[in-house]
């Protein structure tokens, strides 16, 4: 290699960008703007935890009322489900027919525009209300992922009921809507404030009035309408006429009859007692925290492990969201500067608990994933210096950070965030992109090294021609570490988006580091780099490479590859080895000594506790229930607080959102909001904590016929359940058996917990059948007897009170008095005024029937279906369904009757099918490249050999520490592809340069090797210990792992195998074409075949 001076016109593109910015000013410059707009997008950028996944979703509400479920389900929910189905974009359609109504669930595509997907959905709708049958209609609430609360806060005090403080919440909640970029602001808890008009059947009776009149009179007397206006001289009198209830007194007041045979009024008063309370209790809500732990402080200390009892408190929660594309951050912050403001104003003995803070994970995840990454650079510059010395060192970590900072630029002008996966990349990308500084400014080094004692000028060319003669290696690995990752952008699903910032943020850092290793870091060299007037090496010529053969790298490595490359038979015996190594790590994951796992649980602060009773329990014994939960929920060390809802969901989430927990309102449902200590303050993880107490909390709802479920919020994507059966067929009550049957498969399946079914309990029902010749006798109507029942127990909201200064409507609810229905036998007590005035008992007009309720029927995309759900143990989803597959195989379903899985196995094979396509891919991108590079089909291959090579180390490690291989793993392999490919490259490269200029094909292997051992060396570890600072994270410490054992093995195997093969390949080519000396004509050989585009 020489090192003396071209001319500029025989430098290539490469050599002629080098020349240009190496002495420009528009070099500084452009490290100025890259240090302005990188800190800039560290600024700027929107933090949060993860990607944003949007799944654009609505819930279509049918009521049908009288409507038995099967009727709904035939001449509703199925003629709608059909005509949804024609809606582009439409992924699945979720269906319950029940009594009286039924709900349908539209799920579209990930990815797809929120907006245009309801702007449609509605559209269609409108368009075809002709299919609804009369009495039907319909309402469309939209599933919006940003409806969901950044910030929960929760009003707690120990002299107060959850009614007393929702009005407190209420007026909070009424000031925080003026923060900037909030949106959706929620209360959960408590009651409103409600006129209860509680009838006295025996008082009705006696007056011989019906509980429909009173709401009619009601509805009369609450009335006021502006009347339009009139003249009065010159001017304009507007005219407004009725009155409106101001109190309970007023509707107190109103007569609703008179006396027979006389003119006496009878009141409302007379005949129900009027109270201005709250609605009736259907939720309990309540929070308990520890007394030294300060639950108002929206950032606890870390560290700090709370010891003391357990207070507990009637609570409400108000939940807060944030506006599409708005920093969780700062909006975070500005929620909790303003409740610090009003913090004075709040009623004595009222606390403000700070119960979810998005913001401080997002900046507590970003913040932790920044630190690692100052490792990874100041873990890799250490190294650099050992190896560089500290000149050279030095212009790689000035690098580094400029790269850092473009990307980040990038990606904040492409409206990216920075989240977990953004910074991940980088630190997948680290290692790899210092590799063009690294060998750039080693090259230049070596230029400088073998000339002594140039002048500027000289070592300007020497730089230029050094930079020159890596550009075709340079631009064609970063072309390959490219194409490795691009197609990871066509993952489908909601692991695409997920995993999104990763085939952005790693190609965009590789052409930055490319760019930057061209221009900047020549720039760099040629100021930093200084060599002593006395070289180290001698000279064999002026201008000429110092000899490598006197090297000690190239006495080591010619001494062990010199007898294999001398004879056939040592290189057959060494690639048998590797290639029964190779096959032999298949094996492990065959044997399970590798195991498969979508993404291990993350280290979380907080899981949910899901509580199911039977239908039709009694909020009493709901709250019973969950009482002796909260006990064992007391008894753990690394609890620090928790909320419960009895009676409805608790404030949804994102993983509750996609889990379809928004309907859980019912006096048998309740939810255990647990918090608990910080991670750094623990030694066990979040997920020993659940296995710890589900079987303690299991225990306590069996004893009471419930079921448990603990929620952890998963590391990536959420599915409905992580265990899921799906079972399809045509009759229902057949399903409902194999659902049954299929759950105790589930049951007796190895850590399958949690076990649930879409077959409830059957609820009993008295149905009240109406005689319609004596109510036509009566003269009443059947819709007389159904509104009398319907308002006598359910009662219902027939007015409002338009108070000045209420922040919320205040209905008017009218009802028997709760002592009035408490039983089957109150309803005797009811008594129907006739048309001729007499008085009728209900029980007369009807017979009881008893019956139970209709259950309901399930659709999932137009087909009948049953489900079974469960969680799992310390054990892989992968595993437990492998195990019930070959049970349903042995023990098939009956004909016409099938069952699929949905879940994380279902996630998993498709994101390990996309994840595998995208390697294949890549592969065939990668080997394209250099086909055309190489002008070979063969040597192309031989490259590619180096990706089997890293797959030996990776199997071996997951074998030995006994992590699973999970998708962040898979990620890894896909980017070993690229970076291992990228060694392999820049060394077959090198022995066609030697080959070009006359080199022998043995010396050329040797020399090549020799002098590319310490950039791949460098290579290699600086991407392993670029990745030590994740081996914590238990989600992508299957990257780290992958990375570690493929780099390590791969190096390794590239620097003997790879030209193992090449040298085989090009003998056995000389032998075909019956060379005499093969030796002797190894260029001329090499030129016709293996010509490397310069």
């Amino acid at each position: 290699m020489s090192s003396s001076p071209k001319n500029s016109q025989n430098y290539s593109l490469v050599g002629r960008l080098t020349a240009y910015f190496i002495n420009s000013q528009l070099t500084i410059l452009v490290i100025v703007a890259l240090v302005i707009f990188g800190l800039g997008a560290v600024l700027l950028t929107p933090k949060e935890e993860n990607p944003q996944i949007v799944v654009p979703a609505a819930d279509i509400y049918l009521p049908y009322p009288g409507a038995p479920a099967t009727v709904v389900e035939k001449t509703l929910t199925t003629p709608i489900e059909a005509k949804l189905r024609e809606l582009p974009g439409v992924e699945h359609i979720y269906s319950a027919s029940q009594d009286s109504g039924g709900k349908i669930t539209v799920q579209f595509f990930v990815g797809q525009n929120w907006e245009d997907s309801l702007f449609k959905l509605q559209n269609h709708l409108y368009s075809y209300q002709d299919l609804l049958p009369p009495g039907a209609r319909y309402l469309v609430k939209p599933v919006i992922i940003d409806d969901v609360p950044i910030v929960t806060l929760t009003i707690t005090g120990k002299n107060y009921s959850d009614n007393q403080l929702r009005r407190i919440g209420e007026r909070l909640l009424e000031d925080l809507r003026s923060i900037p970029n909030t949106a959706n602001l929620t209360i959960t808890g408590g009651h409103p404030r409600t006129i209860r008009v509680d009838l006295d059947p025996d008082k009705l009776s006696s007056h011989k009035l019906s509980p429909a009149q009173i709401a009619q009179r009601l509805q009369g007397e609450n009335a006021r309408l502006p009347a339009g206006d009139v003249s009065v001289g010159a001017n304009r009198l507007f005219i407004e006429g009725g009155n409106l209830f101001q109190s309970a007194a007023d509707v107190g007041e109103i007569i609703v009859g008179f006396g027979q045979g006389t003119t006496s009024p009878i009141y409302l008063r007379d005949v129900a007692s009027v109270v201005d309370d709250f609605g009736d209790r259907t939720t309990l809500s309540r929070i308990h925290y520890r007394q030294d732990w300060d639950v108002s402080n929206p950032s606890p200390n870390s560290t700090a492990r709370p010891t003391q009892a357990f207070i507990a408190q009637p609570a409400i929660t108000i939940g807060i969201a944030k506006q599409k594309g708005t920093n969780a951050v700062t909006v975070a912050q500005q929620i909790f500067k303003r409740v610090e403001e009003l913090k004075p104003q709040l009623p004595p003995g009222v606390t403000i608990a700070v119960t979810r803070n998005d913001g401080q994970t997002a900046a507590r995840a970003v913040g932790d994933l920044y630190q690692s990454l100052g490792l990874a650079i100041v873990t890799v510059v250490g190294l650099l210096v050992i190896f560089l010395g500290w000149r050279e060192s030095t212009i790689v970590a000035f690098v580094i950070p400029l790269t850092l900072a473009g990307t980040l630029a990038v990606g904040w002008m492409a409206g990216q965030t920075i989240n977990r996966i953004t910074l991940f990349a980088l630190i997948l990308a680290l290692g790899t992109l210092v590799d063009d500084a690294i060998a750039v400014t080693e090259n230049i080094h070596r230029y400088f090294e073998e000339k002594p004692g140039m002048n500027w000028r000289q070592k300007t060319q020497a730089a230029i021609a050094a930079v020159n003669e890596l550009g075709t290696p340079v631009i064609l690995s970063t072309i390959t570490v490219i194409l490795a990752f691009i197609p990871m952008a066509f993952v489908t699903g909601m692991m695409g988006p997920y995993m999104g910032p990763i085939p952005f943020n790693v190609p965009v850092a590789m052409l930055v580091s490319t760019t930057l290793a061209l221009t900047v870091t020549p720039f760099l060299a040629l100021r930093l780099i200084k060599i002593q007037t006395q070289s180290p090496h001698p000279q064999s010529g002026e201008g000429q490479p110092a000899a490598i053969e006197n090297t000690r790298i190239y006495r080591w490595y010619a001494g062990l590859m010199s007898p294999l490359l001398d004879s056939a038979s040592r290189r057959r015996f060494v690639l048998f080895c590797i290639t029964g190594l190779l096959l032999a790590s298949f094996i492990l994951p065959l044997s399970q000594t590798v195991k498969f796992r979508m993404l291990p649980k993350a280290n979380k602060d907080t899981f949910l506790v899901q509580v199911d009773a039977p239908l039709g329990t009694e909020l009493a014994e709901t709250d019973r229930t969950v009482r002796e939960m909260e006990t064992i929920l007391q008894q753990d060390p690394e609890v620090t607080h928790f909320e419960t809802y009895v009676g409805m969901g608790s404030p949804i989430d994102f993983n509750g959102m996609l889990r379809g927990a928004t309907d859980r309102r019912g006096e048998h449902f309740a939810d255990i909001r647990v918090h608990l200590t910080n991670k750094d303050a623990r030694a066990i993880q979040s997920e020993g904590i659940v296995f710890r107490l589900r079987p303690k909390l299991t225990a306590v709802a069996e004893g009471h016929n419930a079921i448990v479920k603990l929620v952890e919020d998963p590391p990536g994507p959420p599915v409905r359940s992580t265990l899921l059966a799906e079972i399809y067929g045509s009759d229902y009550d057949r399903l409902r058996q194999l659902a049954k049957q299929v759950r105790q498969v589930f049951a007796h399946t190895a850590e399958v917990v949690d076990i649930d079914d879409s077959v409830k309990n059957q609820m009993p029902q008295m149905r009240l059948l109406v005689d319609r010749e004596k109510v036509n006798r009566a003269g009443l109507s059947t819709q007389d007897i159904v509104q009398t029942l319907n308002l006598a127990i359910a009662g219902s909201h027939v007015s409002t009170l338009q108070v000045p200064g209420e922040l919320a409507p205040v209905g008017i609810q009218v009802r028997f008095a709760d002592a009035n229905r408490q039983s089957i036998d109150d309803l005797a007590r009811i008594q129907l005024p006739t048309a001729k005035g007499d008085l009728v008992p209900l029980t007369e007009l009807v017979t009881f029937q008893p019956t139970t309720v209709d259950q309901p029927i399930l659709h999932k995309d137009q087909r009948r279906v049953t489900y079974v759900m469960g969680e799992m143990g310390n054990r892989s989803s992968v595993y437990a369904v492998l195990e019930q597959l070959i049970y349903f195989f042995q023990h098939p379903l009956p004909p016409g009757y099938s069952i699929q899985w949905d879940g994380e196995w279902k996630l998993t094979l498709d994101v390990f099918r996309d994840l595998g396509l995208a390697m294949l891919v890549a592969v065939l991108l990668i080997y394209l490249i250099l086909v055309g590079q190489f002008r070979s089909f063969k040597v192309p291959l031989i490259i590619l050999g180096s990706i089997p090579l890293a797959l030996i180390g990776i199997l071996l490690v997951f074998a030995v520490n006994g992590v699973y291989f999970s998708a962040t793993a898979m990620i890894g392999v896909i980017a070993l592809a690229g970076i291992v490919v990228r060694n392999a490259i820049v060394l077959l490269e090198f022995v066609g340069d030697k080959l070009k200029e006359g080199g022998d094909l043995k010396q050329s292997i040797l020399e090549a090797g020799a002098v590319r051992f310490r950039p791949i060396l460098l290579t290699s570890v600086t991407t392993m210990l670029g990745t030590l600072s994740i081996l914590n994270d238990p989600v992508w410490s299957g990257l780290a792992w992958a990375l570690l054992g493929g780099m390590l093995t791969s190096s390794v195997l590239t620097l003997f195998v790879i030209p193992l093969m090449y040298y085989g390949d090009r003998v056995n080519q000389k032998q075909e074409q019956d060379l005499p000396d093969p030796e002797g004509n190894t260029q001329a050989t090499f030129n016709q075949d293996h010509i490397v585009a310069n």
